[in-house]
């Protein structure tokens, strides 16, 4: 609703101030959609899917020695003594923070290496939507799936003459 909102208050805008230049031509489309239907994007997903596959082994591998390590600590907790214990407990809690750090950064990797991947493919689609807009005499086409413009003509800011009318 707020996304319908912000598109009709943007439509109003542009029609109340579009009187003296030509007749504002407007398009639309789903971003979302579209760069689902890109092979550049199922190659990018797959190449996601192993590298999460990479980092998930990594982490199963850091959780099975902290499960061996915590098991044999418990089976032996009655016979170790205080230093021992103290030790094993220290080398528990610091493989525990590892494990934390290891999927907190494996996260951020995760989502720098999306970027890095869908970039090229989003300029690509990008790129089309400027060039289809051009050929059609488009002033802006807006973007469905955000409620966004995607693309804008070369047109008029009324930002200060808003500011202006508010007194800012």
């Amino acid at each position: 609703m707020k996304k319908l909102i912000t598109v009709f208050a943007f439509l109003a805008l542009a029609f109340a101030f579009a009187p003296a230049q030509a007749q504002a031509k407007f398009g639309h489309l789903n971003s979302d959609e579209l760069l689902s239907m890109m092979p550049e994007t199922k190659e990018v997903q797959k190449q996601l899917e192993a590298y999460n596959a990479e980092l998930e082994s990594q982490l199963n591998t850091m959780l099975d020695e902290y499960k061996s390590k915590l098991d044999n600590y418990k089976q032996n907790e009655k016979i170790m003594t205080p230093v021992v214990m103290e030790a094993k407990s220290r080398e528990l809690m610091d493989l525990e923070n590892r494990i934390q750090e290891f999927q907190t950064i494996g996260t951020q990797d995760l989502q720098k290496k999306e970027v890095e991947l869908l970039t090229p493919v989003i300029e690509k689609a990008q790129n089309a939507i400027d060039a289809v807009a051009k050929e059609k005499g488009l002033t802006y086409v807006f973007d469905t799936a955000k409620g966004t413009v995607v693309y804008a003509d070369d047109s008029q800011n009324i930002m200060p003459a808003v500011k202006a009318k508010l007194g800012l």
